[in-house]
């Protein structure tokens, strides 16, 4: 079943409809991204990735399974359980999610209320961690991620 179509505007008619599952629509996301971070273009890697992440989480939880971002809560469940200490500055499930999503959501959203709109934010550091959370996700769901080595050389030849 085809969820959407672009009838709904005037074809510049170079191309012909092209049909995508959502499992498409999230690999070519997020090897995009990772080309992307690749040349330093971090901004649109975070933006990119995020929105593979989105759909490669829903994917991941329509098979019965849970994505990493809800794995890594349930761990974090099980160390406060099992030692009593304030992981995560005891914050909520919620909380800690819009936490690790903060980068990506303030720049695909405007807060009107802001007094400054301005962000501070290492935008490398941020695509690389969004970029491997959805690695982590694709890999749940045995995706292949051809462009990902690259990605392990770029911290070879940058980090260590």
């Amino acid at each position: 079943m085809i969820a959407h179509t672009s009838k709904n505007i005037p074809s510049l008619g170079v191309q012909e409809d092209t049909v995508l599952s959502m499992r498409d629509v999230a690999l070519i996301q997020l090897d995009e991204s990772i080309r992307l971070f690749l040349v330093g273009r971090y901004l649109p890697a975070i933006t990119l990735a995020g929105a593979a992440d989105e759909v490669l989480g829903k994917l991941i939880s329509k098979q019965g399974g849970k994505s990493v971002i809800y794995e890594s809560l349930d761990s974090i469940a099980s160390l406060r359980g099992a030692t009593s200490l304030t992981v995560m500055q005891g914050l909520a499930n919620k909380e800690i999610i819009d936490r690790w999503n903060k980068t990506r959501n303030a720049l695909k959203h405007v807060v009107v209320d802001d007094a400054a709109p301005y962000l501070r934010v290492n935008l490398c550091d941020e695509a690389y961690w969004m970029i491997r959370r959805c690695l982590a996700n694709a890999e749940k769901l045995h995706m292949t991620v051809d462009i990902a080595h690259e990605l392990d050389n770029w911290v070879v030849q940058n980090v260590i």
